[in-house]
């Protein structure tokens, strides 16, 4: 479908030009209830008027308005709280109701505007690289518009985040000099199955062979596979070295004064969060859990708590808040965390990984709700495969219940961070945590 900004009389459509020199457009925050109504307060929309479909481009924002990357390279995403600012006389806020009709289902348009797309004088397609200039007679590849995780990966690294219709990806194109050698079949310039762009892009600073073709990742021998996906990394073999088990004492605890040091503050960093609420209800009339905790089964088959790495520009909190609300369909305009939910941080120097950890205390019949929502969340199904409750007590084995749940394989050091924020609410006493930890099988 074609972009069009929302303010009235700014012709702006599609994205006329590369990148940063160019026009990109951004979605309504509808994620985030409160910046939604400071957007539509500035565009003088009525919220009953609204659409999903609706955007602003870039021109009513100003340049403190946008993230930066490490050299400074200002990118294509909005920092947080952004709002548009800048009407010309020419473009004003909206007055009156703004009507989107959505376009056939029939592609055969967007291919007839293949001249809005960014290209040369001569109507030659170019690379979508913001800030590359693509030699004269060098390969170009399309985006992967039939894979829509794949996608999400060549659009994040080259900058295009923010644009969520995936069918103006039919019209863009990448060079080959964004490529890693191992991305091509031998003496060919064929892209392999997953390979991923990895170089000269202004939105990833990673290894340059880091395209989920090298040989620990991808072999040909394990093509036979590639029908089902198994045994390759595909888009995930960006982030997969952070999911690997940790080394006995990798992780160490990070003074809770020194989290924004240089030191941890350089690391990648992440967020999670424990959901809980405190109940006297006993299972099957014997146990007496003292308090319903959540976690996740994730996609790679571990236990872990909501929350995820955080995205640039973001605080702690932020990208927490955020991430319930995609992984577990939090309503965080009722439940959310603040920085005085933090129960403790860690740092893996081998990893240059720092994960801090918070607490969200509800209500039970709270917590019933958020059980129900999370079956609807974006991320189900995909990063999260359910969510469980701990079973916060010992049979009469002492080994059953709680001791067999500490046996099961949990992500990063997410079982240091329950048992820290056992400890720190007074859920279970010290003693009580080290009988589960110690308890053996030889008792059953």
């Amino acid at each position: 479908m074609l972009l069009n900004c929302t303010v009235e009389n700014c012709e702006n459509k599609l994205v006329k030009r590369n990148g940063i020199n160019g026009v990109i457009f951004h979605r309504l925050p509808w994620d985030d209830l409160e910046l939604l109504d400071k957007w539509l307060k500035a565009l003088k929309i009525k919220k009953c008027n609204t659409s999903h479909y609706m955007t602003v481009c870039s021109e009513h924002f100003t340049e403190n308005d946008y993230k930066r990357s490490p050299s400074g390279v200002k990118l294509t995403d909005l920092l947080h709280g952004a709002v548009p600012t800048i009407f010309t006389d020419n473009s004003k806020p909206q007055t009156s109701f703004f009507t989107y009709r959505r376009k056939s289902n029939d592609l055969g348009h967007l291919f007839a505007k293949q001249s809005e797309i960014r290209t040369r004088e001569n109507n030659d397609p170019v690379c979508f690289v913001p800030n590359c200039r693509t030699p004269t007679g060098l390969p170009l590849y399309n985006f992967p518009f039939g894979d829509k995780r794949l996608l999400h990966i060549w659009s994040k690294r080259t900058g295009l985040s923010t644009m969520y219709d995936t069918d103006l990806y039919l019209n863009i194109t990448i060079c080959k000099s964004h490529f890693h050698d191992n991305c091509f079949h031998e003496n060919s310039m064929q892209l392999k199955p997953y390979a991923i762009p990895s170089i000269d892009l202004i939105d990833y600073s990673g290894p340059p062979d880091n395209c989920c073709l090298i040989t620990s990742l991808y072999s040909e021998e394990n093509s036979v596979m590639t029908n089902t996906g198994d045994r390759t990394w595909g888009w995930l073999g960006s982030t997969e070295a952070f999911g690997r088990l940790p080394e006995p004492n990798e992780f160490i605890v990070i003074p809770k004064s020194q989290i924004h040091c240089e030191k941890y503050a350089n690391s990648t960093q992440a967020a999670h969060c424990l959901i809980y609420a405190e109940s006297n209800e006993k299972v099957f009339g014997i146990y007496n859990p003292r308090a319903s905790i959540l976690m996740q089964l994730r996609y790679d088959g571990y236990f872990g708590f909501p929350g995820g790495l955080i995205d640039s520009g973001e605080d702690f909190v932020t990208a927490v808040n955020r991430e319930m609300a995609e992984e577990m369909n939090l309503d965080t305009t009722i439940h959310s965390v603040s920085h005085d939910d933090h129960v403790i941080s860690h740092w893996s120097e081998k990893k240059n990984l720092a994960l801090h950890f918070y607490k969200l205390k509800v209500k039970m019949t709270e917590l019933i709700e958020i059980e129900k929502r999370a079956l609807l969340a974006r991320d189900y199904g995909s990063e999260v495969l359910g969510t469980i409750r701990i079973p916060l007590y010992t049979l009469g084995d002492h080994y059953r219940g709680f001791p067999v749940f500490l046996k099961h394989n949990f992500i990063g050091c997410s079982k240091e961070q329950l048992i820290a924020a056992l400890s720190s609410l007074n859920i279970l006493t010290p003693e009580e945590i080290q009988l589960a930890l110690n308890a053996h099988s030889k008792n059953v």
